[in-house]
């Protein structure tokens, strides 16, 4: 099986998310081994605690060993000395070492550092349950129930931090409760202050699993309710997020190694895999374990010096069973490969931006067609739609049931189930992008389902051949591309080599070999590329990391590529090159005065021959030039310096034409280019404090409680709270004053100059963190984007954008433009297309009165033929008549 993305029951850890959230500064250390040598480590670029290691164990002026035992660094002195204590310290201004825990001298050679990994309040909830993180749909996510028997409902909101969660959770309990984080925890802890005798409890409401993600499902112990543990140990992963979430639940097992010796290893106190793994090593049952070649499960060989098999099996519960390591296996095989654990690494909160192997989920549109006929569009914008969880959210809403969206079995893709009993088969496929396609649930129906699994299985026959392999791995067009390569060595020089398709640690693989006899190893580990900003003497180097070898974002337009790895400073230099924009204007007076010349042949009017132009006098052609003079007319108020085109050097000359200065525009440019830049880009969106509330967010507004109720309690660093209520008002400036006025000792609302709302805690006393807290179903806080954390006592929400289509105000000269130019141009109400709509119409009635004309023409041309043809008979009649009285004869009388 090729799995794209994740799979892999091993982990890396960031040094950002160490030490509760906090994170560990990067810098150097000094390390003294006890031969009294020294070396100082540079750890300024280090990313992962990995990157920590090797450069300890790679350092050779010393003679120190760094590993990770039990979420602490622990060095141990491989010198031999006596010359020396193993000392580590900071250099400089440094607290890498502290931070690390590793600060300090030992005489015995061993430093064993602090724990590095735990829940703190900085702890992103992103990262707990292996990274599968915490589901939060909107409304309330739990209710708690006290022991004095009343309860509360907890909505956790935007939170992003463990801090956001107990926040919420200690204000919606008021003082009924405490939730706290416990030193060294790997969850958290609720503390009932009611006094009452009943029993503390966490409930789900509804379909939520916010309580059963944060670990608060577990029974209370008194009036104490410790959280299960939601943070794995240091580079491992948790046994319930394996089996695709569903879990590996481990009792008693025993191990007859070869020797014929049994032991019995009790592994029900295991919650990760790395504790189940040290639990067996640590037994001395005479076999080792360790994590697999292919990184998704375990292995077994036997270590004793017999030539028996090797026999695993449960005592209690089916954890041997459940890893794939129960059995009898004789000498044959040396090696217990357990199975596929399938770790979960997709949930509700994964974001479609780290999906298809870190390529992303394109926006577009897909139609689902349930077996009962019912067709339905869905449309995904990444912008809008960030999380996985809103896009199932969409199909299950679009189907009522009967098409229901949800995490696959295995933790690794979309399942689509449908309910509808129709006769048919559930279907998907693009119908505009490639969404589905992305999201792997393109295509028809297996029975009820669609299963978008991101492992796609080979299937090897016996009698194939090594090059019949790289085939039908390449035929997959998936996830990896195969080559087959000759070593030069010995008698079978021929490998297999696999390369991802996909760069970046989102784009890494895990390849399983199955049942085959064919055996892996990671020659080059995926990785992303990582990028340290600022200058030379930093401190702390902002870290850029990207899944490709260009950076994006750290200047505003400008991208980076990235040739090689270095220790030295690179300076990149930016300017403005304006001279495409002067050559396009250029062309476009060009192409202005061709049009101009053209409208003026169509519309002239020679008085000596009375020569008409074919367009003389036509409305739609006076609205055209109407609408063109019109738009170099335009005139931009909130630009700046430069409000009209003849500011830029673009004027109106004799004849109708435009002229273009470039010299001007170049000169305006060097002056003010943010002016000349709003001139023809400004979006008629522009926020100020006059903008009105129900504009912003796309037009949805700023959704405030309403008849007089409280919209959020703002509680601030000295532990005091108030309760704000804003009303009914309807602008940005009215927001900001009624903000300001509610606790003006206490904090400062502003709008900044990049257009965000800004609030500034002014206490000066205590040790709480500034938080705002949403209630009486007020949206103003997610409105404006003020749920984050606060930094240093501000807290800064989102930019605030004009919809368009609803701004009042004018717009830039390409708004302007594109907008005349539709009113011109629209294909359903444009002033040309009704035109030709109108000329069309005119020339079917012309042929209508054709067909008219010639079908009566037709009529009197086939009675004039009967009135000839009748003519003719009677004509011939009479010239019989005529001929017979020729004939007659005189007769006489004889008397």
């Amino acid at each position: 099986t090729v799995e794209l993305g994740g799979g892999e029951i091993t982990q890396e850890n960031q040094l950002s998310d160490l030490n509760g959230g906090k994170g560990i500064s990067r810098g150097s250390v000094r390390i003294t081994d006890m031969n009294g040598k020294q070396a100082v480590i540079d750890l300024s670029d280090a990313v992962t605690l990995d990157d920590v290691t090797k450069k300890i164990n790679t350092t050779v002026d010393i003679n120190v060993e760094a590993k990770v035992v039990n979420d602490r660094l622990v060095l141990t002195d491989k010198s031999s000395g006596f010359e020396s204590d193993l000392i580590v310290q900071d250099v400089g201004t440094s607290t890498t070492a502290t931070d690390l825990g590793i600060a300090g001298d030992n005489i015995l050679g061993q430093i064993t550092g602090s724990v590095l990994q735990y829940v703190g309040r900085d702890t992103k909830l992103s990262t707990l349950n292996d990274g599968n993180g915490v589901a939060n749909k909107v409304g309330t996510d739990f209710k708690i129930t006290f022991r004095d028997g009343s309860s509360t409902d907890v909505d956790i909101g935007a939170a992003v931090t463990m801090g956001d969660v107990i926040d919420a959770v200690n204000t919606a309990s008021g003082t009924k409760l405490t939730a706290q984080t416990v030193a060294g925890g790997k969850g958290i802890q609720l503390v009932d202050n009611t006094g009452g005798g009943g029993a503390l409890s966490v409930a789900a409401i509804g379909t939520s699993t916010t309580a059963a993600d944060l670990g608060l499902t577990a029974a209370a112990t008194g009036n104490t309710l410790t959280g299960d543990v939601v943070l794995s140990k240091l580079g491992t992963v948790m046994l319930k997020t394996l089996n695709g979430g569903s879990g590996v639940t481990l009792g008693t097992i025993s191990v007859t190694n070869r020797n014929g010796a049994p032991t019995s290893i009790d592994l029900s106190g295991a919650k990760t895999v790395q504790t189940a793994l040290d639990l067996i090593n640590g037994a001395n049952a005479g076999v080792k374990a360790e994590i697999n070649r292919s990184g998704n499960g375990i292995q077994i060989t036997d270590t004793s010096t017999g030539t028996g098999s090797l026999i695993i099996s449960d005592v209690s519960g089916t954890g041997a069973a459940q890893l794939g390591i129960a059995g009898t296996f004789s000498n044959a095989i040396p090696v217990v490969k357990g199975a596929n654990l399938q770790r979960k690494w997709l949930s509700e909160s994964t974001s479609l931006a780290s999906m298809n192997g870190g390529k992303g989920i394109t926006g577009g549109r897909f139609k689902v067609t349930s077996a009962d006929g019912v067709t339905k569009s869905i449309t995904v914008d990444p912008a809008a739609d960030v999380r996985l969880g809103g896009v199932l959210q969409k199909i299950n809403a679009a189907f009522g049931g009967k098409v229901v969206a949800s995490i696959n079995p295995h933790g690794d893709g979309i399942l689509l189930t449908d309910a509808s009993g129709g006769v048919s088969k559930l279907k998907v496929e693009d119908d505009n992008g490639k969404t589905a396609k992305d999201l792997g649930i393109d295509g028809t129906a297996t029975g009820l389902t669609i299963d978008g699994s991101f492992e796609k299985t080979v299937t090897i026959d016996a009698d194939d051949k090594l090059g019949d392999v790289q085939t039908k791995i390449n035929a997959l067009g998936y996830g990896v591309n195969a080559q087959i390569i000759n070593d030069g060595t010995g008698a079978a020089p021929y490998r297999l080599s696999l390369n991802t398709s996909n760069s970046g640690l989102a784009g890494r693989v895990t390849f399983d070999t199955g049942a085959t006899k064919l055996d892996t190893r990671t020659l080059v580990k995926a990785q992303d590329a990582a990028v340290f900003v600022g200058s030379a003497d930093a401190a702390q180097p902002l870290l850029v990391t990207a899944s490709r070898n260009q950076i994006s974002g750290v200047v505003k337009g400008v991208s980076i590529d990235l040739h090689s790895v270095g220790k030295e400073p690179v300076t990149v230099s930016v300017s403005r090159d304006i001279a495409n924009v002067t050559d396009e204007l250029g062309k476009f007076a060009d192409k202005f005065n061709e049009l101009v010349d053209k409208m003026a042949e169509y519309t002239k009017f020679d008085s000596s021959t009375f020569e008409r132009g074919v367009l003389l006098g036509d409305s739609s052609i006076t609205q055209v030039q109407t609408d063109l003079y019109g738009m170099l007319n335009t005139v931009v108020p909130q630009a700046g310096k430069y409000r009209i085109l003849a500011d830029v050097g673009v004027k109106v000359v004799d004849g109708g034409h435009i002229e273009f200065d470039a010299d001007k525009f170049n000169e305006a440019y060097a002056t003010d280019a943010q002016s000349v830049e709003e001139l023809f880009t400004n979006s008629g969106s522009a926020v100020s404090t006059a903008t009105r509330l129900a504009l912003l967010n796309k037009g949805t507004g700023v959704q405030t409680a309403g008849n007089g109720a409280a919209d959020f309690t703002a509680k601030f660093k000295d532990g005091t709270s108030v309760d704000v209520t804003l009303g009914d008002v309807t602008t940005l400036g009215e927001l900001l004053s009624q903000l300001n006025s509610a606790a003006p000792t206490k904090f400062t609302a502003e709008l900044t100059d990049d257009f965000k709302i800004k609030i500034t805690d002014l206490t000066t006393t205590g040790t709480d963190k500034l938080t705002l807290t949403q209630k009486n179903g007020s949206q103003v806080l997610f409105d404006l984007g003020l749920t984050g954390a606060p930094t240093d006592g501000v807290m800064t929400g989102k930019l605030l954008k004009v919809d368009d289509a609803l701004a009042s105000v004018t717009g830039g000269i390409g708004v302007t433009w594109q907008q005349r130019l539709n009113k011109l141009i629209d294909p359903v109400s444009g002033v040309i297309t009704r035109q030709n709509k109108t000329l069309d119409n005119r020339t079917d009635d012309f042929k209508g009165r054709i067909d008219q004309i010639n079908a009566q023409l037709a009529s009197k041309k086939l009675r004039l033929q009967k009135q000839f043809t009748n003519l003719e008979s009677v004509l011939g009649q009479l010239q019989t008549q005529q001929s017979s009285i020729g004939n007659i004869k005189t007769i006489s009388s004889s008397g």
